[in-house]
């Protein structure tokens, strides 16, 4: 599908970590979704992930993207110095101003909401069900935690819920919550058909 691969290929185009087979996996995940799905992101940095979730759901002709991030660089320590460095080498706008513009030039607007702020603070606000979230925010064990906590409650029966850089072989210290998050919570009897692509799980709730 053309219009497919283009917006994989946009995807690569913007700095992030959601690459190959992975990111072909979470394009095809949210394609495959009902109609009208709704797809919370928890970290969505400069929008490479936004792209995969949300160019399949324009194929589609419905659902929305609902990007949840602070947008100013925080998160676990390992993280923080990376966001800061690439933010500086992208020139003098602010990290909201480029995801808005790398966005709007995916011709994507009109099927991502933003919503700036950590997970748990607008998750309080949240009362719709999901149908598919993506984990891709502050990996400390505390933050992953929170985020999970936070959203997990509002995935609908046979949603599925993606946890990037989740692989068993990430022990790089502070930046394991993901990892440590799979191996506690994606598993029978909430979680079915678990399974690893790159260093993303998927799974499906019960």
């Amino acid at each position: 599908m053309e219009e497919f691969e283009r917006f994989l290929h946009m995807s690569e185009s913007i700095p992030g970590w959601t690459r190959g087979k992975e990111a072909l996996e979470l394009a095809r995940t949210s394609l495959s979704l009902a109609p009208g799905a709704v797809i919370i992101e928890i970290g969505a940095f400069l929008g490479s992930g936004t792209v995969l979730l949300a160019g399949p759901r324009k194929i589609r002709g419905s659902g929305r993207v609902h990007a949840v991030d602070p947008f100013d660089c925080s998160g676990d320590p390992y993280s923080t110095p990376v966001y800061r460095e690439m933010l500086a080498n992208a020139g003098d706008g602010t990290l909201r101003d480029y995801f808005d513009e790398n966005i709007r030039r995916a011709g994507l607007t009109d099927w991502v909401e933003v919503h700036q702020g950590r997970a748990a603070e607008i998750a309080m606000h949240w009362t719709t069900p999901v149908d598919m979230i993506f984990l891709d925010g502050d990996q400390s064990r505390c933050g992953s935690r929170e985020a999970y906590d936070s959203w997990s409650p509002f995935l609908r029966a046979g949603g599925t819920i993606a946890i990037h850089n989740s692989s068993p072989t990430n022990f790089r210290p502070d930046h394991d919550g993901n990892r440590c998050l799979v191996e506690q919570e994606i598993h029978s009897p909430q979680y079915t058909d678990v399974f690893l692509v790159g260093s993303t799980t998927f799974a499906r709730k019960i």
